[in-house]
């Protein structure tokens, strides 16, 4: 049987410490360890806030494929009694988002918005200004009214009732007659200058898109000087016409679609499907997708 020896007389057991150089040594392991561990959970979290972003997405196609069932047709992608619309805070302007209200569950705050007055209306103030989870990014780094757009046309043109997309001025298209195929074009999709905005609810380019320019780029014109503010609320408004009025935001400019999420963004697509699409899409096909019927053909393997 093994025993374990007694000290020597004189001495006593002591547990032997760390030296500073050990203690150094394990500091500078673990550090790695954690830098090279950080890129992946970055990535894990980009992947999930990007997977509830295209959640929100399918809760938000669902909700417009209720309104088609119920209505037989899709919701107008604003309503105007004229064309084209421009970026002020004038006129009805009540955009296919204050349509889909009741099948998202958010009754009460279509019960507060008169649809006989303009979305501006001081009575539309408080709808105006509630805060709506499901039409908001996870990744989004500006704390705006909305992050989804409808696609109104396949190129940078004002919106308008001859556009080629499915949302657009006083729309009525049918989710069963879109001659390029409901999974061949997009719907709606993600666009993240949300605080430079008229607010959720407004049937301007707060709310609507075009695949004119390519996914992260045109969000704003050429050689805009604008500079979002910090926050946001439909009191800006006046801040957002007065942009318009010094030429920073042509009248009928819309732009494109862009994201928060690297590489790309999450689209819509009018078969209740949720896409992600890469920025190097090529521009022709990315065309063809905002148009629902230009008769060309587009494989899986397009995009």
């Amino acid at each position: 049987m093994l025993t374990r020896a007694a000290p020597k007389p004189g001495t006593s057991a002591r547990r032997r410490g760390y030296s500073v150089v050990e203690v150094m040594v394990a500091v500078a392991i673990m550090s790695i360890l954690i830098a090279l561990l950080l890129p992946a959970i970055q990535a894990i979290h980009q992947q999930a806030r990007s997977t509830q972003c295209a959640n929100n997405l399918m809760q938000i196609g669902l909700a417009l494929a209720n309104y088609a069932s119920t209505h037989s047709v899709l919701p107008p992608g604003v309503v105007d009694a004229q064309g084209p619309i421009k970026n002020l805070p004038s006129g009805c302007h009540h955009s296919w988002t204050v349509q889909i209200l009741p099948y998202l569950g958010l009754e009460n705050i279509y019960r507060h918005i008169d649809m006989k007055r303009g979305v501006y209306d001081a009575s539309n103030q408080t709808a105006l200004d509630a805060r709506i989870a499901v039409f908001l990014c996870p990744a989004s780094a500006l704390p705006g009214p909305s992050n989804y757009a409808g696609c109104h046309h396949h190129v940078e043109a004002a919106i308008d009732a001859q556009n080629h997309g499915v949302l657009y001025l006083n729309s009525h298209v049918r989710l069963d007659e879109i001659p390029d195929g409901s999974s061949r074009t997009i719907l709606a999709g993600e666009f993240a200058s949300g605080m430079s905005s008229l607010g959720w609810a407004s049937g301007t380019r707060s709310s609507l898109r075009n695949t004119g320019a390519t996914i992260n780029i045109g969000d704003w014109p050429a050689g805009s000087s604008f500079h979002p503010p910090s926050k946001w609320n439909s009191r800006d408004i006046p801040g957002v016409a007065a942009l318009v009025k010094s030429g920073a935001l042509p009248l009928g400019f819309v732009g494109g679609f862009s994201s928060f999420h690297p590489d790309g963004a999450n689209f819509l697509f009018c078969d209740g499907s949720a896409r992600f699409l890469k920025q190097s899409i090529d521009a022709a096909v990315y065309r063809r997708l905002g148009d629902r019927a230009d008769g060309d053909i587009v494989g899986d393997d397009a995009y």
